[in-house]
């Protein structure tokens, strides 16, 4: 390629001479200024251009789509809204699903007060149980009283009372005769009489009722008195029976209370997750930017239906709606022959050709393994693209930086090498100026100068051939972009002028 370069450019600039025939009034050529490059070895590597990273976009529930926000090219920041569903339907689950949180909620209370109110009711029969067990306690007191009978103390008291119940009822006979004998003698008034009678008649109860007690307490309880006790001793063992069922029953209505509570708690979760659902299904209706970068793919437009984590509906929602890419970076994978992988580092430079611009990469990963169909081992390069100007999906060639040296490199066609003395055309001021150049090796279609030409010196690369000593110059807009070296066409729109005005 270098050598039929090389004869091209000898044959269309056979006529360039010294003494020109005819002058052009204005020249459009392309410039570039003259730098130092890394000396490499031919490009014999290839490979296509991908975004440093792709993130694809896709909505995370289905919809019918009412917005689309980005298209292909735009750049995008992370969180931005892309597209957008319609939202009724969404909205209306959502409603649906608070108001069924609510009822849930509710249901959840109410069973929460049952339960307060059986162990309410549990306590009041325990409470139930300690109270019929002292009323059985009374009751056999009581029965054991009556089966013992009066002890000896109270049977001594009752003699005592009756003894003394009988000497009062003897001195009121007494008393009762000696007032007849008065009231006989006219000693003593009717009225005198008849307190001495009613005195002797309360001293004959007294002494009648201290003689009952005493007979009671030295005969002992009778059979109904023993019966009665009997009785209420299993009345109050009864009282134990029905207050231990109370507590039975209180403590199945705790436990019936409490599986409610539990049901109810289940089922107000359930509504919980239900509503945080369709919370989050609403939220999704917008599908924003997973992260920062240029939209590379969009197959999505207003009225589509979508489908959750996919495309449309007609895509089978297989694809990504959209793919955001990273190109301020790119990433191109080449492949190496196993052979050759050792001379491969993580780190390495390597320059990376498109369009004759060279930009230099720099090696981050090499494949752990080697691809079974062509035996290569892919080498990952990355290399920075401030501007964007590369795109995604373009071949580039490749060569490993292998060594530090560098040199002034210009393309074979800046070179006129009619005569014996080659020859590059500088920009100086406007013009075209011959200038002589020592030539040296040939890197990848570029010739090294060793001579003639320094660094920063602004050259002609494009439209030499048609150029003469002294002509004006216009450089092309196409020249804009800077470029150098192996085909790093360094140059800025406007006139020649312009471009040596920035020196």
């Amino acid at each position: 390629m270098a050598f039929t370069a090389l004869v091209l450019a000898v044959s269309l600039t056979a006529c360039s001479t010294d003494e020109p025939a005819a002058k052009s009034a204005s020249n459009s050529v392309e410039v570039t200024a003259a730098k130092e490059q890394p000396l490499n070895a031919s490009y014999d590597l290839s490979g296509t251009l991908t975004a440093y990273d792709e993130t694809p976009a896709a909505f995370q529930t289905g919809g019918t789509v009412i917005a689309v926000n980005g298209d292909i090219g735009d750049s995008v920041i992370k969180g931005s809204v892309l597209a957008k569903l319609d939202t009724a339907d969404l909205q209306l689950t959502l409603d649906t699903a608070n108001e069924d949180v609510a009822a849930a909620q509710a249901a959840l209370a109410s069973s929460r007060a049952s339960l307060s109110d059986a162990r309410a009711g549990q306590k009041s029969a325990a409470a139930g149980v300690s109270s019929a067990r002292a009323k059985v306690e009374s009751a056999r007191i009581s029965q054991q009283d009556v089966l013992a009978g009066a002890r000896s103390q109270e049977k001594a008291q009752a003699q005592n009372a009756v003894n003394t119940a009988q000497t009062a009822y003897n001195q009121a006979k007494t008393e009762e005769a000696r007032s007849k004998t008065l009231l006989d003698n006219g000693l003593l008034t009717q009225q005198e009489y008849e307190k001495a009678q009613t005195a002797l008649a309360d001293a004959q109860t007294a002494l009648q009722d201290a003689q009952s007690k005493l007979s009671l307490q030295q005969e002992g309880a009778t059979e109904s008195e023993r019966a009665q006790a009997a009785a209420a001793v299993k009345e109050a063992q009864v009282g134990i029976e029905n207050a231990q069922a109370s507590v039975a029953k209180a403590n199945a209505g705790v436990e019936q209370a409490q599986a409610s509570v539990q049901q109810s708690q289940a089922g107000y979760e359930q509504k919980r997750v239900a509503q945080k659902t369709a919370q989050l299904n609403l939220s999704r209706a917008s599908l924003k930017a997973p992260a920062s970068g240029v939209i590379l793919t969009k197959s999505i437009t207003v009225g589509q239906t979508v489908s959750a984590g996919g495309g449309t509906s007609a895509q089978g929602g297989s694809s990504p709606l959209f793919t955001i890419g990273e190109i301020d970076r790119l990433k191109v994978q080449l492949p190496i022959a196993d052979s050759d992988i050792s001379q491969w580092k993580v780190g390495q430079q390597v320059s990376i050709n498109l369009y004759d611009q060279v930009r230099t990469g720099k090696v981050t990963k090499l494949n752990p393994q080697t691809n079974e169909s062509t035996g290569s081992i892919n080498v990952e390069v990355v290399i920075s693209n401030p501007k964007r100007d590369w795109k995604p999906g373009q071949v580039v060639k490749a060569s490993r930086q292998v060594s530090a040296q560098q040199g002034i490199l210009l393309p074979t066609e800046a070179v006129i090498s009619s005569g014996s003395e080659p020859y590059v055309f500088k920009a100086v001021n406007g013009k075209a100026v011959k200038t002589p150049v020592v030539l040296g090796k040939i890197y990848n279609n570029n010739y090294q100068i060793t001579g003639g030409i320094k660094v920063g010196d602004k050259v002609v690369t494009r439209g030499a051939d048609r150029l003469f000593n002294g002509d004006e110059l216009t450089v092309s807009p196409a020249a804009a972009t800077s470029s150098s070296g192996k085909g790093n066409t360094a140059a800025s729109s406007g006139t020649a002028e312009e471009a040596n005005a920035n020196d």
